[in-house]
């Protein structure tokens, strides 16, 4: 005896039900360039915070009453926030990246307004500098933006604009819609 939701072929064998679509190389690409992105805002940290001495004089500048313990407690902080955000993001990039490979098109969606709002960082950074110079940066906020700090903008900005496009690709695009069809549907309202 077959359930009767299980599909039969003209000989009353049971079929067994279709598999769900496999994620498209495309998306496989885009899930490692999200990542990447990630990585290299991680490598970015790394370099600015190991200029300590830096960190410490903007802190200076910021809180001049501040002691040499009171700075390096602060200074201190500073970068294991900083780490500890960076692998936060990482984290919710990995999450999102399952999802979309799972089919979900609100994770592919999430990520690229994640991209864009890194994009749109990116362009602002490179035009302030270009436009105020690092100088008048410094004056204005207490904040050195170094060339260093542009590169990795412009880097990050690059690679999240390719997993834009890799996500956005025919192949993928076809993904979604397909998987669209293996996803349980809500139970319906009897009244």
């Amino acid at each position: 005896m077959t359930d009767l939701e299980q599909r039969v072929d003209a000989f009353g064998r049971p079929v067994p039900p279709p598999e769900p679509p496999e994620p498209p190389q495309a998306l496989q690409t885009a899930r490692w360039l999200w990542i990447g992105a990630v990585l290299v805002g991680v490598v970015q940290a790394f370099v600015q915070l190991l200029d300590r001495q830096r960190l410490i004089g903007e802190l200076r500048q910021l809180q001049p009453e501040m002691t040499q313990t009171d700075l390096d407690a602060a200074a201190n902080s500073g970068i294991m926030f900083t780490f500890m955000f960076k692998a936060l993001t990482l984290m919710v990039y990995v999450l999102l990246c399952k999802r979309m490979l799972e089919g979900r098109n609100w994770g592919r969606i999430t990520l690229a307004v994640f991209g864009g709002f890194g994009v749109f960082n990116a362009v602002i950074t490179v035009l302030t500098v270009s436009l105020v110079g690092p100088a008048l940066i410094k004056q204005l906020t207490g904040m050195t933006v170094s060339g260093v700090d542009v590169v990795f903008a412009v880097l990050v900005a690059a690679v999240e604009v390719a997993a834009i496009v890799f996500m956005y690709r025919p192949e993928a695009n076809r993904f979604f819609r397909e998987s669209r069809r293996f996803r349980p549907q809500p139970p319906r309202n009897v009244w």
